[in-house]
């Protein structure tokens, strides 16, 4: 049995880890795997927030953020998650932002660590294996890259919950009666920032082809002009635009779709490149 502080049982943890296999079939573009997170989360939140309508329904909007992680990994910041809630539903004083900070600031090393080792390594390890059967004929070929690389995903994702719900309950209990949660939060948000600023820089692509002069001096906007003044500057920029377009309510979806309008437009006239 899962040991838990509240009336959260096995059952309702059972039911959060095998909705977490979906949770990719979510996938979008403004909040990636947010949605899905949300939909795995229902269980341990209905059950937590069972007597307060209220602060589920604000735990729901809260849990729909931004989310993208190693979809295997995603059962620790849950586990994690469903602990940090719980204190949220006793005390009425507990920062519910911290919760967001904290799976912002898990999202980038878990990702890390599972795309490294899993999907980078473990999984061409399995791959040969399997092919080295397949090639020979043989039908375990499949088999075996099934059952090899799925098994240690599944372990994961189970024991990822379990543990990252206790050392969630034993590490903010010691937290809350300190000024420890205050910081915690602060750098929390902090590493949050740099994980998304890290992401933005990686996700989103911009470079120019325009250029000045005759043939032989010609001047590049792109190399001799904004990659001087600051490599990815057109990105941010970019990324500037976008957070200003939500500020202003602009809705995600006429922001996505204006990108898709002006990129094919700029790439067209040869405004802008991959």
């Amino acid at each position: 049995m899962m040991m838990t502080s509240s009336n959260l049982t096995t059952k309702d943890f059972r039911k959060a880890f095998w909705r977490t296999f979906s949770m990719g079939a979510s996938w979008e573009y403004s909040k990636q795997l947010g949605v899905g997170y949300a939909y795995a989360m229902t269980p341990l939140l209905k059950k937590i927030f069972e007597k307060k309508p209220e602060k589920l329904k604000e735990s729901m909007e809260r849990n729909t953020e931004f989310f993208n992680v190693s979809n295997f990994c995603s059962s620790t910041i849950m586990g994690i998650t469903a602990s940090m809630e719980e204190k949220y539903a006793e005390n009425d004083n507990f920062d519910p932002t911290t919760i967001s900070n904290i799976k912002a600031s898990l999202m980038g090393p878990l990702s890390a660590i599972g795309d490294s080792l899993m999907m980078s390594t473990w999984r061409i390890i399995c791959t040969s294996i399997a092919a080295a059967f397949a090639l020979k004929g043989y039908f375990l070929g499949p088999v075996i890259f099934i059952l090899a690389y799925n098994i240690p995903c599944t372990l994961i994702r189970w024991y990822g919950m379990k543990y990252g719900y206790t050392m969630g309950v034993g590490f903010f209990e010691k937290l809350n009666s300190s000024a420890a949660l205050e910081k915690l939060s602060y750098y929390s948000s902090i590493l949050g920032m740099l994980v998304i600023g890290a992401m933005t820089s990686s996700y989103v692509i911009m470079n120019t082809k325009i250029s000045f002069g005759e043939a032989g001096s010609k001047l590049s906007l792109q190399k001799d002009v904004f990659d001087q003044i600051l490599p990815g500057l057109l990105p941010l920029i970019a990324t500037f635009l976008m957070y200003k377009l939500l500020k202003k309510g602009v809705s995600v979806g006429w922001i996505i779709l204006g990108t898709f309008v002006l990129g094919i437009v700029c790439c067209y006239f040869k405004i802008l490149v991959p």
